[in-house]
Formats: C-alpha cells, structure tokens, sequence
C-alpha cells in the first residue's frame, strides 16, 4: 500500500502543478487582452476605500487600466460629500486625485485620526501640479515670458478649454485697440510667431483710473 501511494503522490504533485501553470498562463492571456489599447492611471482616493465610476464602471484605489476619452467620474462613500468630475484621459495616462470632505460626526472622527492620509494625499496634488505645470510649460514656451504687464496693455494666458488634453492656451491681451498691435510686437520681440497661437483680445482696464 505505501508503495501505491508513494507512486500516486507525484502524479497528483505534477497534476495539481500543471493546473497552476495553466491557470496562470490562462490569467496572464486574459489580462494582456483585457488590457489592450488601455492606458495606466493612478487612482488616488481619501479615504481609499471610497467608492469611485468612471462612466458607471466601478474602479478602486491604485493602479487601473482605462481607454484613453473622458469620463464621467463619482466619487461616493457613506458619511462624506459626494464629489462628480468629468476628466480626459489622454494618451500619456494620468492621475485621479479626490479627497472627500467629512460630514456627519463619525465621518468628522475619521478625518481627524487620519489627518497623515490628507496630507500625504496633498503632497500627490502638489507633486502632480508641478509636473503637470513644468509639461505644460514645455509645450508653450511662451509661458515663461507671462504674465507681462506694462501702462498700455497687459499679456497673459489661459487654458484652452477646447483642447481636453489641457496642452493648449490661448494668449490673452488686454489693452484699448490702438494698442493691440503692440503687445503682439512684444510677443514677437521674445521670438515667438504671432501665428502660431490663439490669441484673445480683452477689453481694456485701465490700470491707473481710481
């Protein structure tokens, strides 16, 4: 009899191995095409065990896998105020960063002991704010020369709300209209073509009037 089972013992050991080896296999197919054309995002959410949609579709706290298009995203969890956003994921993934703000008394408690979680969650924000500051910056080089102001017309920008990857701006100036024409001399005077921005011309307000 111990010679049977001492038999039978490995071919149950190689059985049980080769069912792992394929459920593994089978799980790494499944996740390689579940995956494909998606994108890689981080999902940063305070408390962590909120519940999060995009687009209906339920996610969780860490790394997810997305199509690259907007979304509709709720943020929800019992005792803290709900928080609706729409966000377009682009082509180089991104974050999602969402802190809920506590309402009813137990929720208060909880923010109070985990006061180490909103803060690291606003180290995430400030870290994503400056990448996503110093990119936008190397894609309009022109930032770095604004805001410019001076007593006859004043140069900025802003985020064109048309163009969902938040790449682009639109150049604002604000003068009377004999003055137009110089604030776009400024711009070319720093060695940038007129014609490659878009430019929005403001009202004048004229800084020294009481």
């Amino acid at each position: 009899m111990k010679n049977i089972l001492s038999k039978i013992k490995p071919i149950y050991i190689l059985i049980a191995f080769l069912i792992l080896c394929a459920s593994l296999i089978t799980y790494y197919i499944y996740q390689t095409i579940d995956r494909s054309n998606k994108l890689q995002i981080t999902i940063n959410l305070v408390p962590s065990d909120s519940r999060i949609t995009l687009n209906n579709k339920p996610y969780s706290n860490g790394i997810n896998y997305v199509l690259p298009k907007e979304y509709k995203v709720i943020v929800e969890k019992s005792g803290f105020k709900t928080v609706t956003t729409t966000v377009n994921i682009d082509a180089n993934g991104d974050q999602i960063n969402i802190s809920l703000a506590a309402q009813s008394d137990e929720a208060k408690k909880w923010a109070a002991n985990n006061t180490n979680m909103y803060k690291t969650f606003e180290n995430i924000v400030n870290q994503e704010a400056n990448k996503n500051g110093e990119e936008l910056s190397a894609k309009n080089p022109i930032i770095k020369k604004l805001p410019f102001k001076n007593y006859l017309y004043s140069i900025g920008y802003k985020l064109d709300s048309s163009d969902k990857t938040g790449n682009s701006i639109i150049i604002t100036i604000n003068s009377s209209e004999q003055y137009r024409q110089s604030a776009i001399s400024q711009i070319e005077r720093w060695g940038f073509n007129i014609a490659d921005f878009n430019i929005e011309f403001n009202d004048f307000t004229n800084p020294f009037k009481i």
